[in-house]
């Protein structure tokens, strides 16, 4: 028991180190024993007389299979990890989002979008600097709908 509990603390150690070597080891000779499995029972369901005995050996055949799969896809992400993303520009419909360098008037150096910390005044609520436009103001009305009338 002794020796397990070292080997553990061992394992436990090379990945916090980051030494996934071992983890990688044992999810290969899990996908191969899972694989096997699936073999096996596929074989064995072919040799079977009833639908029930086929029907069991292929379910277990199948589980086998997807804790392959999954074992693999672990295996995967280990071996090849997502990158971290630290800025999405997610845009819908017909939005562009354009993240490069560009030159400033107000600096003589290039600087890029996403490092503005700045925020410059909305020109469109701002008809000269300063002075608001009157967004409470009453629209003319129009003729646009004349041809319509109410039905009786």
């Amino acid at each position: 028991m002794r020796d397990l509990v070292v080997e553990m603390r061992k394992a436990g150690d090379e990945a916090v180190a980051g030494d996934m070597g071992r983890v990688e080891r044992m999810l290969t000779n899990q996908l191969m024993t899972l694989d096997a499995i699936f073999n096996n029972m596929a074989q064995r369901s072919h040799r079977q007389d009833t639908f029930k005995g086929i029907e069991v050996l292929m379910r277990l055949a199948l589980k086998a299979q997807a804790q392959a799969r999954s074992t693999a896809e672990a295996l995967a992400v280990i071996k090849n990890p997502m990158p971290y993303i630290k800025q999405a520009n997610i845009a819908h419909g017909h939005q562009q989002v354009n993240n490069t360098a560009t030159h400033t008037p107000s600096h003589s150096g290039i600087r890029s979008h996403a490092g503005n910390s700045e925020t410059e005044p909305n020109k469109l609520l701002e008809a000269d600097h300063g002075q608001r436009l009157d967004i409470g103001a009453q629209a003319q009305a129009g003729r646009a709908g004349e041809a319509v009338a109410a039905l009786g």
